[in-house]
C-alpha cells in the first residue's frame, strides 16, 4: 500500500466553505441596523397612529418569541459533537460542522442571536416612537386647550 494512503494528511481542516445563510443573515441584519439607524437620528419619519404602533408592537413580540424559541433551541441542540466514523475524516467534517453551528461569529447560534437584538432594538426604537407620538398628542391638546382657554 502506497504512504500516502495510509497518511493523514498534514492540514486535517476542511476547505472552506461557502456560508450562504450566514452571508445572507448579514446582509438582511446589516439593512435592518441601517433603518434603526436612520430612524434614530430622525433622518427618516415614520407616520403610525396608535393601533398602528400597538399591531406592530404585537407583530415584532410575535417575531421575538419565535426567534426566541428558535435561539434556544439551536443553542440546545447544536453545540454537539457529531461522531461519523472514527477517523480524520469525520472528525474534520464534524468540527466543521459544529463551527458552522455554534463556532464564530458567522455560526448560525450567533446570527439567530443578532437577530434577536436587532428585534429588540426595533420593539425598543416603536415603543420610543410611541412615547413620542403620545408626548405630542398631550402637548397638541394642552395647546388647543389653552387656545381656547385664552380666547373665551
Amino acid at each position: 500500500m502506497p504512504a500516502a494512503a495510509t497518511a493523514e494528511p498534514a492540514a486535517a481542516t476542511p476547505s472552506p466553505v461557502p456560508d450562504g445563510f450566514a452571508k445572507a443573515a448579514q446582509t438582511d441584519l446589516d439593512k435592518a441596523t441601517t433603518a434603526l439607524g436612520a430612524v434614530d437620528k430622525g433622518s427618516v419619519q415614520l407616520d403610525l397612529d396608535k393601533q398602528a404602533v400597538d399591531d406592530l408592537l404585537k407583530l415584532v413580540s410575535k417575531a421575538r418569541d419565535v426567534v426566541d424559541n428558535v435561539h434556544s433551541r439551536a443553542v440546545n441542540n447544536l453545540d454537539v459533537e457529531l461522531k461519523f466514523g472514527n477517523n480524520w475524516v469525520s472528525d474534520a467534517i464534524s468540527r466543521r460542522l459544529r463551527e458552522v453551528a455554534v463556532g464564530n461569529e458567522e455560526s448560525a447560534v450567533n446570527v439567530i442571536g443578532d437577530f434577536m437584538q436587532v428585534l429588540f432594538e426595533v420593539e425598543e426604537t416603536i415603543r420610543e416612537a410611541a412615547r413620542n407620538l403620545a408626548r405630542a398628542d398631550d402637548d397638541a391638546a394642552d395647546a388647543f386647550g389653552s387656545a381656547g382657554e385664552a380666547k373665551g
